[in-house]
């Protein structure tokens, strides 16, 4: 694991010297809003005074192109942020690990991993990580999906946030399941579907606080000690008590899936205040730490 003070000298010394040219670049793309306003406000209190009925419905093309100039920067400003702040924090992690900005985990490793009863009507994502840590191979990405509601007849988001797939190699066969326990209503089909073929619901893993924020099923003869160790259920019940987001996994065979839920963009670059900002580019940084520690642990305890 990395060292926190090692990486507050790392974004001193790095990160934010990148971060101030995009500050500067912020600030121009701002001065050029104002002053584009300001000049076709001057205008078009000029041309309203005149009076003519055809100038006053001209004046709906410059405003039109400044809104146009205005998001084509605002867009290209916000595309070129995010993979400059990924790429530098994975090149301090690991060098080797590889990231694509507009590719995403395929829908059917999505699929494959079980967590959500559903198969999206919409699969959409971004900012795809890809690598090895020691022999494990693994991939994620911020995912975005939506489905028809049973309820409404409208797409319900049902999930919106980083995925992560891991293949441990292990011997393990089987399925297991965990879920935060206030979620269970919405998966309750998934629950159905372990009791149909006789598997159930594991009452205890033999540590009380993971188990009083999830509920654990899996198949009836998945042997879950050589998968649910003392190490991954303390990250991950660490990890979901301090960030308060959710976290649902799903082990089958020798795949990890983890999903975390994000209420927000992460790493999005603002225009209208400023992205030097520690906290926000630590805690993408903490939850990159959350997967290689899972890894980590993982073949270090197999």
């Amino acid at each position: 694991m990395q060292n926190p003070a090692a990486f507050r000298r790392y974004y001193n010394d790095h990160l934010h010297r990148k971060l101030l040219v995009f500050e500067k670049k912020r600030k121009r793309l701002l001065l050029f809003l104002f002053l584009g306003i300001v000049m076709l406000g001057l205008l078009s209190f000029y041309v309203v005074s005149l009076n003519i009925f055809a100038f006053k419905i001209g004046l709906f093309i410059p405003w039109f192109i400044l809104i146009r100039v205005y998001q084509f920067w605002a867009e290209e400003f916000r595309a070129k942020f995010k993979p400059l702040i990924v790429s530098s924090l994975l090149e301090y992690i690991d060098p080797k690990l590889k990231y694509y900005h507009d590719q995403y985990i395929a829908k059917d490793t999505f699929l494959r991993s079980k967590i959500f009863p559903i198969n999206p009507q919409i699969y959409q994502g971004e900012d795809y990580i890809m690598g090895k840590i020691g022999e494990i191979f693994f991939e994620m990405c911020e995912l975005e999906i939506y489905h028809p509601s049973l309820v409404e007849s409208k797409l319900e988001r049902w999930f919106e946030g980083i995925f992560f797939h891991a293949n441990f190699n292990t011997h393990f066969e089987g399925r297991i399941v965990m879920i935060p326990k206030g979620e269970w209503q919405r998966f309750i089909p998934v629950m159905k579907e372990f009791t149909k073929y006789g598997g159930y619901e594991l009452q205890s893993t033999g540590n009380p606080t993971f188990d009083d924020e999830f509920l654990v099923y899996l198949d009836q003869d998945a042997n879950y000690r050589e998968i649910l160790t003392p190490e991954l259920l303390e990250t991950v019940h660490s990890y979901h008590d301090k960030s308060g987001k959710q976290v649902f996994a799903s082990f089958y065979n020798s795949h990890l899936y983890l999903a975390i839920q994000e209420p927000y963009q992460l790493l999005e670059g603002h225009l209208f205040h400023s992205n030097l900002n520690f906290d926000m580019i630590e805690n993408y940084y903490q939850e990159l730490l959350l997967f290689t520690k899972i890894v980590e642990d993982f073949d270090i305890t197999h």
